[in-house]
């Protein structure tokens, strides 16, 4: 399949399923880019472990195209499923709140070792073949103070514009982006929607909220209810 930096493929290593993605130049990504987003991904997984990360099997770092070697996930990505492509059947109501609370304990695991995803989004959670969350896509991540409190600055404006906080698209680096960032999951999780779509309104999903009756919250959010769940109560 394509991804967001290059193609993936199915492979075996010691008899086991893997995902090797090979790292490929875009439009707006140099290889030297390229190349630092690919360190950046070793340098994270080598330190952090958790059951909600994904797991680097391998790497390979010679020719032209890098390569990155992970645990095969069978159930492919949130977004994925949540559209369901290839008639995959619909996520229940039980799997969608086990998948929350995944990527909820990952970000958790990240926060306190005091690193920053920065492109928490649907596309990046993967699922194995017990439907358990793994937060994948590491090579935008930033290590930050120990202080979670602590702020950083950036001038390049990375991560994908429907799940981003406002301060992030000012160049702030923190935590709250990330927890920003999932609220907009939990979002998708809820509606069954695309985080975007130029033929809806509104166009981004996040700004569903403000539709959301404050004196009617109930009923507003079991009208928002992805109808395809079929044991929600």
């Amino acid at each position: 399949g394509e991804g967001g930096f290059g193609t993936v493929y199915k492979g075996l290593v010691n008899d086991k399923p893997v995902a090797v993605k090979k790292l490929n130049p875009m439009d707006d990504v140099s290889l030297d880019e390229l190349r630092v987003q690919f360190s950046q991904e070793i340098q994270t997984l080598k330190v952090l472990k958790h059951e909600n990360l994904v797991d680097m099997v391998g790497f390979s770092c010679d020719g032209q195209h890098p390569c990155l070697v992970y645990a095969f996930m069978a159930n492919g990505s949130l977004l994925d499923r949540l559209a369901c492509l290839e008639g995959s059947p619909p996520l229940s109501w039980q799997q969608r709140c086990l998948i929350a609370e995944g990527v909820a304990r990952g970000l958790e695991y990240l926060h306190s070792n005091h690193h920053i995803h920065r492109d928490v989004k649907s596309a990046n959670i993967l699922l194995d073949e017990k439907f358990v969350a793994k937060i994948s896509d590491f090579g935008l991540t930033r290590a930050s103070a120990k202080r979670t409190s602590t702020t950083m600055m950036t001038e390049r404006i990375v991560g994908t514009r429907a799940y981003m906080a406002p301060e992030a698209l000012r160049g702030e680096i923190t935590p709250r982006s990330d927890v920003f960032s999932f609220g907009v999951v939990l979002l998708e999780l809820l509606s069954g929607l695309p985080p975007a779509d130029e033929n809806r309104e509104p166009q981004f999903l996040m700004e569903v909220r403000y539709d959301i009756d404050d004196e009617d919250e109930e009923l507003t959010l079991e009208d928002f209810l992805d109808k395809k769940m079929g044991d929600w109560e």
